[in-house]
């Protein structure tokens, strides 16, 4: 056999995913739709309020409770997951249902912000004053009960090709253990910053600021407080 008769395979080009593919998915794409609705509602104004001598002003999610940091974080997060292919079609219970899960979270949350945001403007009428919600979040709630039904959908339809077996493991529990001293840990160190950073800014700036600080530290603190606690009890072989 000469050199000339030898034949190597040809290198398999690496598929690109087509968005094309992605949103004709009856389920991904109202998914998606609805999270970026959750994500826009949440960060537009909530309230237009006015009162006596100080005119018209709008009232965002940040301010108060702080609501729409935490809807942000929730809607991005579960968006990540519905868009990486990976966890999409991923076997892993809570991947999968990821994005239902913090859909209804954000669900709940709007309820009572929607609780809050009356009695607050119903308090308005004692200082001879009046406001009203406004449509961006009517629009954040639209967009999780659609982003809701459709990861309930996703989860129904996922059914059969996840496990559902629960089982307690000393790397499970290291790991659960990990994730909440991270999520914790971030938490504190993330209002902690925040507040350094706005010394002397008015309180709707800096309760924003302490919200979306706090909780998106929590959030890596709690990923590198599993993942570490993970790793550092698997057995010595399987350690990367």
């Amino acid at each position: 056999m000469t050199h000339h008769s030898l034949r190597f395979p040809e290198p398999t080009p690496r598929k690109r995913r087509s968005l094309r593919e992605t949103f004709r998915d009856p389920v991904r794409a109202p998914l998606i739709v609805g999270l970026v609705l959750l994500l826009i509602g949440s960060a537009l104004p909530w309230m237009r309020v006015w009162l006596p001598y100080n005119g018209f002003f709008e009232v965002s999610g940040f301010e108060r409770a702080g609501d729409a940091g935490l809807l942000l974080e929730l809607a991005a997060v579960a968006l990540i997951l519905t868009w990486s292919q990976a966890a999409w079609h991923s076997r892993i219970t809570v991947i999968v249902a990821g994005p239902f899960i913090l859909a209804l979270v954000c669900a709940l949350l709007l309820r009572v912000a929607n609780g809050d945001a009356n009695i607050y403007l119903g308090s308005l009428k004692l200082q001879g004053g009046n406001g009203s919600i406004l449509p961006a979040f009517w629009a954040a709630n639209v967009g999780a009960v659609v982003a809701l039904i459709a990861g309930a959908i996703h989860v129904w339809r996922a059914r059969a090709r996840l496990s559902f077996n629960i089982g307690l493991t000393r790397q499970a529990v290291a790991g659960a253990v990990g994730g909440v001293g991270g999520a914790v840990a971030g938490f504190l160190m993330g209002t902690t910053i925040a507040q350094l950073l706005t010394v002397g800014s008015i309180a709707a700036v800096a309760s924003s600021v302490v919200v979306v600080l706090g909780f998106l530290l929590a959030i890596i603190g709690g990923w590198f407080g599993a993942v570490g606690a993970f790793r550092l009890t698997a057995p010595q072989g399987n350690r990367l």
